[in-house]
């Protein structure tokens, strides 16, 4: 067993010894719970029990981003040149709409004017979105 500091229903801090021996006698006053070998600090602690916290939540993942970069490595040869050459407003305008990274909604959307326009194919898109 080990002897804990205990604050709000809560360990805040586990002393692994003998408080006495470690802290100064101001501070090892503190520590008068004896709880179980596997507490830690950040458990809680209710009616004499350990109660472990829940663990966290898996985090979302931060969603898909696309940018031109991406763009231009899915497209075949032709498309590249077109691309490069701004060969057509679209181009341009896809060009902008990717200056920065953008989702895949988003990237969807000025990938199907590309296709709508003749730009690229709908093979490019998807591969672009795959």
């Amino acid at each position: 067993m080990k002897y804990a500091w205990i604050e709000n229903d809560k360990v805040r801090d586990v002393c692994h010894g003998n408080p006495a021996e470690c802290y100064h006698p101001d501070v090892a006053v503190f520590y008068s719970t004896q709880v179980p070998d596997d507490a830690v600090n950040g458990d809680g602690w209710v009616d004499g029990q350990l109660v472990k916290p829940a663990p966290p939540a898996p985090a979302e993942p931060a969603p898909r981003m696309i940018d031109a970069s991406a763009v231009r490595l899915a497209l075949t040869l032709a498309e590249r040149v077109k691309w490069d050459n701004d060969s057509a407003p679209e181009v341009v305008t896809a060009k902008a709409e990717f200056s920065g990274p953008r989702t895949v909604a988003y990237a969807t959307e000025v990938l199907a004017l590309l296709v709508g326009a003749g730009v690229i194919s709908q093979a490019s898109a998807d591969k672009v979105l795959a």
